[in-house]
């Protein structure tokens, strides 16, 4: 798995000449194969390298700022960030508050838990069982609007605490893009742990966001996304994390 050294991410800006326009890019800070602070202080991830990789293209001066998912959401939507990369589907609430991207990836999410459950009705594996998800997350909101008080939220900022809260017997299941639980389940701590349900859809496109009074951004991040697919540049980054694609 390849690294970019946190001062790229952390306070610290890609270099280009003065007259760049500097723009701060948000990233969740721990999202599995996306963006995740590793021990010896490096930022890695599809996310992290794909954001280096299209301000480069389009010329910007960026400057990284790694957050919670919902931390995320709301400096995009109050223009303290002008681009963010936190996996997002595009919902009309959100809609009204940020631009979208063409999308970049499909997620299919999934109910994590412990093995014993896969085979059990969907609806029989959520009643009465406490459920990890993360806050502000589409599959928080699909919890909600499928199952209301049937069972017990554990909300959580990141989806390492979704995780965390599922290995420490805090959670019954989790739910989470497939994409993000996929490095915990090939661990030994995650080897009784796998998929026990069918996905829940079949697959939202995922987008970068970008502030609403910037849709010059938006069409530029538009166009550096389809040249990065068409050379194969995104494809590149994305096999150097998982052995399949995403698209």
């Amino acid at each position: 798995m390849r690294q970019i050294a946190m001062a790229v991410l952390i306070g610290l800006a890609v270099i280009f000449p003065a007259a760049a326009q500097e723009v701060v890019v948000a990233l969740t800070d721990s999202t599995p194969n996306f963006s995740m602070r590793q021990p010896d202080g490096s930022t890695t991830g599809i996310n992290v390298e794909l954001a280096a990789l299209l301000c480069s293209r389009i010329g910007l001066h960026c400057r990284y700022q790694p957050m919670p998912l919902a931390a995320l959401v709301a400096q995009i939507r109050d223009g303290h960030a002008q681009i963010g990369f936190g996996n997002l589907i595009k919902t009309p609430e959100r809609a009204q508050t940020m631009l979208f991207s063409q999308p970049y990836w499909r997620s299919t999410s999934v109910f994590i838990g412990r093995r014993d459950l896969a085979g059990t009705s969907m609806t029989k594996l959520v009643q009465g069982r406490k459920v990890a998800v993360q806050e502000g997350s589409r599959q928080a909101k699909w919890l909600h609007d499928n199952f209301g008080a049937d069972f017990t939220p554990v909300t959580k900022p990141t989806i390492s605490e979704v995780i965390a809260a599922l290995k420490n017997n805090h959670a019954d299941l989790a739910l989470a893009p497939m994409m993000t639980v996929q490095p915990f389940l090939i661990t030994p701590s995650g080897a009784e742990f796998g998929f026990v349900s069918d996905p829940i859809d079949a697959g939202w496109p995922v987008h970068i966001v970008i502030a609403k009074n910037r849709p010059d951004l938006q069409a530029k991040i538009d166009e550096a996304l389809e040249e990065v697919t068409r050379d194969g540049s995104l494809g590149r980054i994305v096999r150097a994390y998982v052995p399949f694609d995403i698209f």
